[in-house]
């Protein structure tokens, strides 16, 4: 069982002072290197030098044009050039890549219609732990990129058909991301980059700074170098959202009805330190030694405020007029409800993520044989230390709200904000949710040259992963009475002749006043905000905790470990005209899914624990014993995935390529936890399940490229993925206690099970062409995604759906370059696509999205650039539906952002 310290951060210590130790500048590495072609017939006549965007084109298509597998490829000086500020924007512009961008930057990818979590991201060959910073973020596989600036790494590889001797668990594709070696580059070289980044709808500049720094010794076999980056950024997110859709009939027949609507206002101050160290060191001309360290923090404290209100019978209040509905497909999108209860929300959250990373790797070239060593061990650990809830509500008059519009009444008019601050607080609590992720490897690869007719090598290895993820979540709750405070004669809970030793805080010794006490007006806010610092010193001193009680949230506290065992023969083979390879990878999971037990409710359970709470105990559940225990779930399994990997050269110019091969995705770890969550707002939980087996595809795919001329390529790919055994949920309602209610509820529990699979297909086509000082890079991919399961959107919601999938996907860029300015736009664009269930359990769907970003960078003299970057410069907004189109869901604006800096090389 992962356990996990809620009061301290497990990665902090003597690694953070590399980082804060620096110099407070940090390194554009993408704009380090250039590509150098030497024309030479005889005696050399001339140096042709190729930089720049058209440089790493150039790099980017030789990787393509001479990998065996169907591969993609960004060079550095691509991410050099792109208005990328972290390696998730850099991928979305290559074919069939799609990324999340929740609060306006990458975070996640995919790749080819599957969802993040089946997807691999690997740095220079091995995994990074991840964990997210967001609360409503569940532990996953899925790898978050907000901790990797895209100044650390020198290339990326995008491996859409697998090979034997990579590392298995994409159903889509793998990432691989590679860093600067020392050796590779020149001694005492580097850059330096300072950038200020203002941010449209925060109004605010911010730092990014960077630097790297590379040294290698005379005999250039021992050398190391440097990367610091720190950036920070004033995070403004605006919108208008629903809180979860539910089914019901309120007299005008069973519909979706929105259960709350309110606007969202989120503010987050992000401040990211990340430092990669690399050293090498080749003791003879056969060995080299290669240690790699990285260290990435992310603080991340934000505060979330929502003015909403209820339309669906919460705490006792009014259900939409059947009168007044108005209807749009299979749901309600207007109408009026009287007498609803209505909340100013508060959310204010110290949370973080953190990773870091050690690799040691030996490679050895014997005379007729070579070898590669790796150990390493990774870890990461994020969340939010805490979160501090404020809620001040009321009873309205009613209510009204068209799509995402809405209207609270109070006192027959509108309510004013000079009403609304005359509400008072009737909610606090305390959380601590935290996420861990960590695994220890090891690895042997060998590679022995052959003259066997068409064959000319093998390559066999093995590897083993300990893997652990785990979340820990923790409640502080300020009401409850403990039996002390009870008279003698009291025989239950809130009762007794004596009231006067009931010593809490909230509903007790807490004076917090209203709304006004603590309101400050911000501009450009849609209401008033809270002075927190003075909310946090009346409504959370420290007096408040004296007879508060914190409880272990035993649903939502568990860990899972894999251990993972895997084996490898490739056979590579190259003749006149074609090459390739073909080999197969067999690979054993042993899993042990570690969380809590009881018999009851679990409540009534987390506070037994504490001891002197009987009565209030006995209030939620009167069995008396709960038998509170850890218990393991194990399960195994073993898959065998071959592939094959041909590449026929139609002539110098042309290339046909086709792979086929079996490939495995992992359940995410949250479906295979030994856990349940329930929201009693919501009425709806979700529940893991550590006997579901991985999801298996087989796949094939067709490619056509053309190279016409130098830096150009034409090319054409269908693929076909046949998914099985696909996770799919399965519902149940059961009862639960709901803390501010004061009742019981039924919870609808979505639980994941294997389904019965998915087809997935589609068309990619990639073209670019250089013009003179001109160049356009464009490409389009169409993905068609149907699921083998049946749809029943109201019992069982995402059934029948296929995750992360936009039919239409497209890149433009257009660029120019000569001996002083280098000039480029991006244009970024994905249909509609199921995003899964919200935190509510409801179906999200995000509308068409594009994205316009800039970069123009001005050569002032040898060593100087200056910089101008746009990203998202029309303001494109994230728009979320529920299962209509006609029917929002949410509305976020995360607005603009501009940079300028200047750029140093050495």
């Amino acid at each position: 069982m992962t356990t996990i310290n809620s009061s301290i951060r497990k990665l902090t210590g003597n690694r953070t002072a590399l980082l804060h130790s620096s110099l407070a500048v940090l390194a554009l590495t993408g704009a380090v290197g250039s590509l150098q072609v030497t024309a030479q017939e005889g005696p050399v006549l001339e140096e042709v030098v190729v930089t720049g965007i058209r440089a790493s084109l150039q790099e980017s298509l030789e990787t393509k044009r001479f990998a065996d597998s169907v591969v993609d490829a960004i060079n550095a000086q691509d991410i050099g050039k792109f208005p990328d500020k972290n390696v998730a924007d850099s991928l979305s512009r290559i074919t069939g890549v799609s990324v999340t961008r929740g609060f306006g930057e990458g975070e996640k990818i995919a790749v080819r219609g599957t969802s993040p979590d089946q997807n691999r991201t690997l740095l220079n060959g091995a995994a990074v732990a991840s964990a997210d910073w967001f609360v409503l973020d569940n532990p996953s596989r899925a790898f978050n990129y907000t901790l990797l600036p895209s100044t650390i790494v020198s290339a990326l590889e995008v491996y859409k058909s697998p090979q034997a001797n990579i590392q298995e668990g994409s159903l889509g594709g793998t990432v691989m991301l590679r860093t600067r070696r020392p050796l590779d580059m020149e001694a005492n070289s580097g850059v330096i980059q300072v950038q200020g980044m203002y941010s449209e709808t925060s109004e605010e500049w911010d730092p990014n700074v960077s630097a790297l720094y590379s040294w290698k010794n005379d005999a250039e076999n021992l050398g190391f170098n440097i990367s610091l980056t720190k950036q920070d950024r004033t995070l403004l997110r605006e919108g208008t959202e629903v809180l979860g859709f539910e089914h019901q009939d309120f007299g005008a027949g069973a519909m979706w009805t929105p259960r709350a609507i309110g606007d969202a206002y989120f503010q987050q101050e992000r401040e990211r330190e990340t430092a990669l160290v690399t050293g090498q060191w080749r003791p003879t001309d056969a060995g080299e030694f290669t240690l790699t360290y990285l260290n990435s923090e992310l603080d991340a404290d934000n505060t979330n405020y929502n003015r909403y209100e209820w339309f669906n019978g919460q705490a006792g209040g009014g259900t939409i007029d059947p009168a007044t509905a108005r209807r749009v497909g299979s749901g309600v999108v207007a109408g009026e409800v009287a007498n609803n209860y209505a909340e100013y929300y508060v959310i204010d959250r110290v949370s973080y993520s953190e990773t870091e990373s050690l690799d040691l790797q030996y490679s050895h070239n014997f005379e007729s044989w070579s070898m590669d060593l790796r150990v390493g061990r990774t870890e990461a650990e994020g969340g939010t230390e805490s979160d501090r809830q404020y809620g001040f509500d009321r009873f309205l008059e009613g209510s009204s709200f068209n799509g995402l519009q809405h209207t609270p009444f109070y006192e027959g008019q509108v309510e004013s904000r000079e009403q609304l601050v005359t509400r008072g607080l009737g909610w606090m609590m305390e959380n601590q949710r935290i996420m861990d992720d960590e695994e220890t490897y090891a690895s042997a690869d060998f590679e022995f040259p052959l003259e066997l007719g068409v064959f000319n090598g093998i390559k066999a290895g093995v590897s083993y992963r300990d893997h652990d993820k785990g979340q820990h979540q923790e409640g502080t709750r300020f009401h409850w009475l403990t039996d002390a405070m009870h008279s003698d004669d009291a025989t239950s809970y809130g009762g007794g002749s004596d009231t006067s030793g009931w010593n809490r805080w909230l509903y007790g010794n807490l004076k917090a006043g209203t709304l006004a006490d603590y309101a400050v007006n911000e501009s450009g806010a849609p209401y008033p905000l809270m002075n927190l610092s003075k909310a946090a010193s009346v409504i959370f001193p420290a007096e408040a905790y004296a007879n508060a009680a914190t409880i272990l949230f035993l649903p939502e506290t568990w860990g899972v470990n894999e251990e993972i065992l895997a084996a490898y023969g490739q056979m590579d083979f190259e003749s006149d005209g074609f090459r390739g390879n073909f080999g197969v990878r067999v690979v054993q999971t042993d899993l042990a899914s570690t969380g809590y037990n009881w018999d009851g409710d679990w409540l009534a359970a987390s506070i037994d624990m504490l001891g002197g709470y009987q009565l209030l105990v006995d209030a939620l559940d009167p069995r008396g014993e709960f038998n509170v225990r850890q218990e393991t779930v194990d399960h195994d399994y073993t898959e065998v995935l071959p592939n094959l990997n041909l590449a026929f050269d139609l002539n110098d110019d042309m290339i046909l390529r086709f792979s086929a091969a079996k490939v495995m995705a992992r359940p995410d770890f949250i479906k295979i936890a030994n856990q349940e969550s329930a929201n009693t707002d919501t009425r709806t939980g979700t529940r893991g399940n550590p006997e579901l087996d991985p999801e298996t595809a087989n796949q094939f795919d067709l490619a056509y490229e053309w190279y016409f001329q130098d830096q150009a390529l034409l090319a054409f790919t269908y693929f076909n993925k046949d998914i099985s055994d696909s996770v799919i949920s399965s519902t149940s309602t059961e009862r639960r206690f709901d803390e501010k209610q004061g009742q019981y509820v039924d919870v609808l529990f979505v639980q994941p099970v294997n389904g019965k699979g998915a087809e997935v297909q589609g068309l990619e086509v990639s073209y670019q062409q250089n013009f003179g000082n001109f160049g356009v890079i464009a490409n389009y991919t169409y993905t068609d995604a149907d699921s083998k399961d049946d749809r029943d959107p109201v019992s069982n919601p995402g059934s029948g759906l296929v995750r992360g999938t936009s039919e239409h996907m497209a890149n433009l860029s257009g660029f120019y370059e000569n001996d002083w300015l280098s000039a480029r736009v991006s244009y970024n664009y994905r249909t509609e696509w199921y995003d899964g269930l919200s935190e509510f359990g409801s179906e999200m769907y995000i509308d068409d999205y594009g994205q316009l970003d800039a970069n123009v960078t001005f050569t002032v003299y040898d060593s100087w650039d200056i910089v101008l970057e746009g990203i998202n410069i029309t303001g494109e907004e994230l728009e979320q539906y529920h299962i209509d189109t006609g029917r929002s869901a949410r509305r976020y604006d995360n607005g603009a952002r501009y940079v300028v800096g200047v750029n140093y090389r050495f």
